[in-house]
């Protein structure tokens, strides 16, 4: 199974999408993503706080259906972090995350966890998208280290971070960049993550790839995660 996690970068999805599709996916995750024409099983869209942005997920199998899932606070809750689930050859829940100042990045990733605790005690489960932070954002002295925190929420729910476990890296030492700031190169950050079972990253046959270059810094400022499991 395929796995996608992309922030698009708002635009006509055309082209972003036959990108996309090149990257043969069988679910996928789009953070900034223009608002489609309509849903379907196979599509489901949830808008954030910008003009007709959202969250997209897509579903490419053929015998692979989306659904959404409830969270604790519903409607009222920004779409930061978004359960939906995953029925097909593979079933999983999956938190598909774009935070944006919710009032902060972080506490719009905390708060999307919280109200999405249900998901986090059901197995298998996947975390993908833009989270627009790090553990290494973390400042060293703070009486508090939010991401840091976020991130061991994720782990004592049985995740690792594919892209993590897959080089042997720790946060911060990332040797692939997942956005460029302002699309230049000489300001990388890691700030895309898939995080997966650590069953499904501990048999030995998981791959885990960032997808640079051409056609990806011209369709964003972002570059795809791209993690191969076998469930």
């Amino acid at each position: 199974m395929r796995i996608v996690a992309w922030n698009c970068c708002r635009g006509p999805m055309a082209k972003k999408l036959a990108a996309l599709e090149s990257l043969q996916p069988d679910v996928a995750v789009l953070s900034e993503a223009l608002e489609p024409e309509r849903e379907s099983p196979r599509a489901l869209w949830f808008p954030s706080n910008a003009s007709r942005l959202g969250i997209q997920v897509l579903a490419f199998g053929p015998d692979t259906r989306l659904k959404r899932l409830r969270r604790v606070g519903g409607d009222d809750l920004p779409n930061c972090v978004v359960p939906v689930r995953v029925t097909g050859p593979v079933s999983f829940n999956l938190l598909a995350v774009w935070t944006w100042p919710a009032p902060s990045y972080t506490k719009a990733f905390l708060n999307g966890l919280a109200a999405c605790a249900g998901a986090l005690r059901r197995a298998p489960l996947v975390v993908a998208g833009d989270f627009n932070g790090n553990p290494r954002f973390d400042k060293p002295n703070a009486r508090m280290k939010w991401w840091t925190s976020g991130f061991a929420t994720l782990h004592q729910a049985g995740l690792v971070s594919a892209y993590h476990h897959h080089e042997g890296l720790a946060y911060g030492r990332e040797r692939h960049a997942t956005h460029h700031f302002l699309r230049k190169a000489e300001r990388p950050f890691h700030i895309d993550f898939c995080f997966v079972p650590q069953a499904w990253a501990a048999n030995g046959t998981m791959s885990v790839r960032v997808a640079h270059g051409p056609p990806w810094s011209a369709l964003s400022d972002h570059f795809p995660i791209v993690v191969d499991v076998e469930a």
